[in-house]
């Protein structure tokens, strides 16, 4: 073989191999956040085969949106007593791009805000409807909490 094709073979080796992350494939009720040189660029939300430019775009997290079920054990530590709580809820995602930017992990928020409620001394329904109108603002809906 000529030493040209050698060359245009593996050039175009090279570039087969730098597209292929850059396709990404969006499933049925997900979405995908990208960022465009480090700021939100845009959400790919229709599901199929979509491409984003390299080294400029970058897919920064998926976000399914399907009911999710989260069953959690919380430690809280009321009057110097440390107890577990048990957190059970139902999450669906309405806003994914505030669930991305709103915080690094929302759940974790949220989780949080019900511990320090619970060391508060705050009632269990008074909680569960201060948390369930919190979630809104992360970007999700809290259905059917439970805690023991």
């Amino acid at each position: 073989m000529p030493d040209p094709i050698i060359a245009i073979i593996v050039i175009l080796g090279l570039v087969v191999l730098f597209m292929i992350p850059n396709i990404k494939i969006v499933r049925k009720n997900e979405v995908k956040v990208v960022e465009r040189l480090g700021r939100f660029y845009k959400m790919l939300d229709t599901p199929g085969i979509h491409f984003v430019v390299p080294f400029i775009d970058r897919d920064i997290q998926t976000v399914s949106l399907n009911k999710e079920h989260i069953h959690v054990k919380l430690k809280v530590d009321i009057n110097d007593i440390k107890s577990e709580v048990i957190l059970n809820y139902d999450m669906t995602v309405t806003d994914p791009k505030t669930f991305v930017y709103a915080a690094l992990d929302s759940n974790k928020v949220i989780h949080e805000y019900i511990i320090s409620s619970i060391e508060s001394e705050i009632d269990y329904e008074t909680i569960i409807d201060e948390a369930v109108a919190y979630a809104k603002n992360y970007g999700f809906d809290i259905n059917n909490m439970n805690l023991k």
